[in-house]
C-alpha cells in the first residue's frame, strides 16, 4: 500500500498526523531545485526523513502526495513553486512523474489536473499585509499570483484548479459568526443546571486593516441568523490614508482602540475607555 501523506507548506501544527514539508523533500532530493544551498542551513534544522523513498521509476512504491495546503505564506517561493508544479503536473502526486493527459485535447481543462493530481488549498488570498515595514509587503496571495503566472506559462493558460479560504469567502464569516455564538451562549446561558434563554447576535463589528479581505468579506457576507455585520476599517495596517478603498466600510479609524470605541458608542455605551 502507497503511503498517502499531505504536503503542507507552513509548520506542522494544524492536527495533521501524515506530513511532508518542502524542506524534508529538498534534503532528501537536493536535485529537484538546483540552486538547494541558498537555504540550506535552515533547511537542515527544519527538515525529518522522508516516510517513503521519491522513485519516479517506481510510483507503486514511492511516496504519494494526496493534498496541498498553503497555510501561511511561503518562506522560499522558488522552491515551493517548483514542488507544487511538479505535483499538478505529476501522475497522482507522485513527484518526478508527468501525467500523460496532460495538454490533451479532448479531455477537461485540455488533460491538465485530469489525473489524480492532490487538490491544491491556499489558506487566505491577500495580496498584502502589514508589518513593522512602512509599506505594506506581499502576502500569500502574492505568492498565489506568482503561482498562477507559472501556470499558466506552462499550460498556456489552463484553469488552475484549486480552493481558496480565509477572508474574504463566506465560509470564514460563517465559521466566526459560529464561534461568536457558542461563546455568548456560554457567557450568557448561565452555568450548572439553571440555563438562560439567550437572544439571537444582532450584529457583529468586523474590525480589519485590508479593504481586499476583511472589509469586503464583512460587507458581503449573508447571515443566515439575521446577524447584521459592520464593517470597522482601520489605518494602522494595510490601507493607506488619503486613498479610496475598493471595499468601502461603515466607518474609518485610527487604529483598534478607536474602533472599539466607536463600535461602544454605537451600541449605546455611555461609559468611559480609555
Amino acid at each position: 500500500m502507497s503511503s498517502v501523506r499531505s504536503l503542507l507548506m507552513s509548520p506542522k501544527r494544524y492536527g495533521f498526523k501524515n506530513v511532508v514539508t518542502p524542506s524534508d523533500i529538498i534534503m532528501a532530493y537536493p536535485t529537484i531545485w538546483p540552486f538547494n544551498q541558498i537555504f540550506s542551513a535552515y533547511y537542515d534544522k527544519t527538515h525529518r526523513p522522508l516516510p517513503r523513498p521519491i522513485d519516479h521509476n517506481n510510483p507503486a512504491e514511492s511516496l504519494k502526495i494526496d493534498a496541498i495546503f498553503v497555510f501561511n505564506d511561503p518562506r522560499d517561493w522558488a522552491l515551493d513553486s517548483q514542488i507544487i508544479l511538479d505535483l499538478l503536473l505529476s501522475k497522482d502526486g507522485v513527484i518526478g512523474t508527468y501525467s500523460e493527459k496532460n495538454g490533451d485535447p479532448t479531455l477537461p481543462n485540455n488533460g491538465w489536473q485530469q489525473d489524480g493530481q492532490p487538490k491544491l488549498f491556499f489558506s487566505n488570498p491577500d495580496l498584502f499585509w502589514a508589518t513593522n515595514h512602512h509599506m505594506p509587503r506581499l502576502g500569500q496571495g502574492g505568492f498565489q499570483a506568482s503561482l498562477q503566472g507559472i501556470w499558466d506559462a506552462t499550460t498556456n493558460a489552463a484553469v488552475l484548479e484549486r480552493t481558496v479560504i480565509g477572508k474574504p469567502y463566506p465560509d470564514t464569516y460563517k465559521y466566526a459568526e459560529r464561534v461568536l455564538n457558542k461563546h455568548r451562549i456560554q457567557m450568557l446561558g448561565g452555568n450548572g443546571e439553571v440555563k438562560k434563554k439567550v437572544s439571537r447576535l444582532e450584529r457583529v463589528f468586523m474590525v480589519g486593516d485590508n479593504p481586499e479581505s476583511d472589509i469586503r468579506g464583512a460587507n458581503e457576507f449573508e447571515s443566515a441568523h439575521g446577524t447584521e455585520w459592520t464593517s470597522v476599517l482601520v489605518k494602522s495596517g494595510v490601507f493607506r490614508e488619503g486613498t479610496q478603498p475598493k471595499y468601502m466600510p461603515k466607518v474609518i479609524v485610527k487604529d483598534a482602540l478607536e474602533a472599539v470605541k466607536w463600535a461602544l458608542r454605537e451600541e449605546g455605551w455611555n461609559g468611559i475607555v480609555e
